[in-house]
């Protein structure tokens, strides 16, 4: 398994605060496909996934390809467009968390209008977070 592998079931399993555990390819056809494995054992495919899970994945492939990059030496910004929106409080917190920690290596932007994620961001990481009122 790559670390890129390793690295997404790391923030997946956090982004959904432990209902997925594990993250694996399986063979489908001439290709492969990712599965996610639920902690209850259930295995699924992200089109079997909710929305908002979906994006959870999502979210937690670009942030491991973004710490694969920055350990190579590459380090951009790290921008998302309201990528939240379908994410209950929860999931925002989680989000948050793991956008504070792309912070760390380099610049995490988070373009929203929502105040309760604002508010959610502040709870979570305190004066990590710079807001910008455009």
């Amino acid at each position: 398994r790559s670390g890129m592998m390793l690295a997404t079931e790391k923030a997946f399993t956090e982004l959904t605060s432990g209902k997925y555990t594990e993250l694996k390819t399986g063979p489908e056809g001439q290709s492969e496909v990712l599965l996610a494995m639920e902690a209850s054992g259930a295995v699924k495919q992200a089109h079997d996934m909710s929305k908002g899970t979906r994006f959870q994945l999502y979210l937690a492939l670009r942030a491991a390809a973004y710490e694969h990059m920055a350990t190579q030496g590459t380090c951009l910004p790290f921008f998302c467009d309201d990528i939240f929106e379908t994410f209950d409080e929860d999931r925002t917190r989680s989000a948050c968390r793991v956008m504070e920690r792309i912070g760390r290596t380099g610049q995490a932007i988070y373009l929203t209008h929502h105040k309760h994620v604002v508010d959610i961001a502040h709870a979570e990481c305190g004066p990590n977070v710079v807001i910008h009122h455009i």
